[in-house]
């Protein structure tokens, strides 16, 4: 009875929520402590493991800005053998924070460091680049990681690579288990909160959207193995999207694939709870996490979904967020910033955190005024430092541990 996979994520100042993979029966739960010895270790509740041998619990009444020390527990037992450890929020949602968090996207297309698994590892990537952000996440405090979509290129229900086109939940189950295959990814997700959107690659094949022979398998596994916040869809084969709150400043979490149907690329319950969000945040400052690029032609971008791109662009509008917002996207592989110089959709700056791993972007510099850095083993920071008065929001794009460029707002409290 041991702990087969783990990860860490929907963290708040006084709670955290644990998905474990078991090889016995369950139930499944964690044992948490304020130690790397796991000295005075308090267990959670414990669930009945799903159909994917996995379990979610939540722990709460934890510390603000405190780290802790995790491990799973299969029927009763705790592993030594696999450890995890957290950050919680410095404060609750409202009070001044500061604080950093990573972000990527884009790995298994053509990686130059293969993955392994039970599918197609050739179209997954055990980049070093993701080791470089454990190190850093670890020593510099980072608050969450973020994987902005095409966290692996399985493209299921294409038929490709030699897979059935099916899309079962089977094969999602084993795609999730070949993203955890690889030791220092596994080892990032279960000591930094993750917040994990897909893009096309990861949710179903090239371009898909809600037409996808895999798309309520994909919605259903995701819920079995992701400790993602609320979504507010509700349980079963519906739309990823959701939301958090650190300190003034309001994360969008989008999901551009499972409801998209022309003309419409959110679909329409996912258009009306974004407006009640912008409508109803009283925060200070927006973070949108944005798979699809925004200011982009391409049809499979915001580019072909320009009626509705102008819905949400008014939207921002009304509600007072288009100066004092940042989008953090990916899909195109390469790293970039743009001030908001070149954004004719709503002014607001724009950073690109890719790619990780994948077949490198061709020319696209006229969008970013900032910088454009096509290549691999690049991620992006977001720092957000808390004044008061004021809010500075600096992004900076990376390969490996050189900084390549960065940028800052300064947003007015």
């Amino acid at each position: 009875m041991t702990v087969h996979s783990m990860c860490v994520g929907a963290a708040t100042h006084e709670s955290m929520r644990f998905n474990v993979k078991v090889t016995g029966s369950g139930p499944v739960g964690v044992a948490v402590a304020d130690n790397p010895d796991m000295v005075g270790a308090v267990l959670s509740p414990t669930v009945a493991q799903n159909a994917y041998k996995a379990g979610t619990v939540e722990v709460t009444g934890l510390e603000p800005g405190t780290r802790y020390w995790w491990r799973g527990n299969d029927s009763g037992i705790v592993d030594q053998s696999v450890a995890g450890t957290f950050l919680t929020d410095p404060g609750p949602p409202g009070d001044p924070a500061s604080f950093t968090i990573g972000l990527w996207g884009d790995a298994g297309l053509t990686p130059v460091a293969p993955g392994v698994g039970t599918q197609v590892p050739h179209r997954s990537s055990f980049h070093p680049g993701f080791g470089v952000m454990l190190q850093r996440a670890l020593a510099e405090g980072w608050l969450r990681v973020v994987s902005l979509g095409d966290e692996i290129y399985y493209n299921l229900g294409s038929g490709s690579f030699g897979l059935p086109a099916a899309a079962t939940a089977s094969q999602y189950r084993s795609q999730w288990d070949d993203i955890f295959a690889h030791a220092v990814r596994h080892e990032l997700y279960r000591s930094v909160p993750w917040v994990y959107l897909w893009d096309d690659h990861d949710y179903a094949q090239n371009d898909s959207d809600s037409t996808a022979p895999g798309r309520d398998n994909a919605c259903t596994v995701y819920r079995e193995r992701c400790p993602s916040y609320l979504l507010p869809a509700g349980p079963g084969a519906a739309p990823i999207y959701h939301s958090f709150v650190i300190g003034r400043v309001l994360f969008i979490a989008s999901d551009t694939r499972s409801d998209r149907l022309r003309p419409t690329m959110l679909g329409s319950a996912q258009l009306a709870w974004l407006e009640g969000m912008l409508a109803a945040s009283d925060a200070d400052a927006l973070v949108w996490l944005m798979p699809t690029p925004w200011n982009d032609t391409r049809e499979d971008t915001w580019g072909g979904f320009v009626a509705e791109r102008n819905t949400v662009r008014q939207m921002l509008g009304d509600y007072g967020w288009l100066g004092r917002m940042q989008m953090m996207t990916a899909d195109i592989h390469a790293a970039a910033i743009d001030s908001g110089a070149n954004n004719r959709h709503g002014g607001f700056p724009i950073t690109l955190c890719a790619s990780m791993d994948a077949t490198i972007s061709g020319p696209n510099s006229d969008l970013y005024d900032v910088a454009w850095r096509p290549g691999r083993g690049q991620y992006a920071t977001l720092r957000v430092d808390d004044h008061g008065g004021d809010i500075v929001v600096s992004t900076a794009i990376w390969r490996g541990h050189r900084q390549l460029a960065g940028h800052y707002t300064n947003i007015p409290t």
